[in-house]
């Protein structure tokens, strides 16, 4: 009988024992916030009743004024997410241009046109510079060689973005800017889309992996 009972009284000693280093243990840690400026690979924007995936993160620096851009995926299709501060926080929703309008643009000579027609919506220039670029997503070329770049504005909302990428080894700089000199490599890349209220989206953190690359690094 005595047995039995200094069996109970271990298994009770146990339990208890169990039951502290629990309390003890620190809770879980959650999941951290996330907002337009710190957005990571893997992390969800939710936009358009979908979906999408944070899959890179390029940093524009135009001699010390930045802004970002987001690759965000839903399968097969991809979109970009622009944030930029200023006097107030711009959020632009962008998608690839057909390729007929980025041809008609490579034949237009430099400076950029003050205005761009497409479908019967014009888009006027509204600024225009040189930045660096880098990538904070990337296992390779995370610095990216900068663009020459037109932001242009339609009516209700409507946006543009041309972009020319300089030519050469991924990590050159730019020209100046001013400079008039353009590489012959250079080929125009344009975004349509429309300026989207911040409070639209739902912003969820993710993992810090990708969901489409095989291979990624943390955000």
């Amino acid at each position: 009988m005595g047995v039995w009972v200094l069996l109970v009284l271990l298994l009770v000693a146990a339990w208890v024992l169990r039951e502290r280093q629990k309390r003890r243990r620190p809770p879980a840690a959650l999941p951290q916030e996330r907002t337009l400026f710190d957005l990571r690979t893997g992390d969800i924007v939710q936009a358009e009743g979908r979906d999408w995936v944070v899959e890179d993160r390029l940093l524009y620096d135009e001699e010390g004024f930045q802004w970002l851009e987001y690759l965000v995926r839903d399968g097969s299709e991809g979109r970009w997410l622009c944030v930029c501060e200023d006097d107030w926080l711009e959020v632009s929703w962008l998608e690839r241009g057909p390729d007929e309008l980025a041809r008609q643009l490579d034949r237009q000579p430099l400076p950029f046109p003050a205005t761009i027609t497409w479908e019967g919506v014009t888009y006027r220039l509204r600024e225009q510079g040189r930045a660096a670029v880098s990538s904070t997503s990337r296992t390779m070329n995370r610095r990216l060689s900068g663009c020459r770049f037109g932001d242009y504005e339609g009516p209700e909302g409507l946006v543009l973005s041309l972009e020319r990428w300089d030519g050469g080894s991924p990590g050159s700089r730019p020209p100046a800017p001013g400079s008039e000199l353009e590489p012959a490599e250079a080929e125009a890349e344009v975004t349509l889309g429309r300026q989207l209220d911040p409070a639209s989206l739902v912003l969820l953190p993710g993992d810090g992996r990708s969901v489409y690359r095989t291979l990624s690094p943390g955000g």
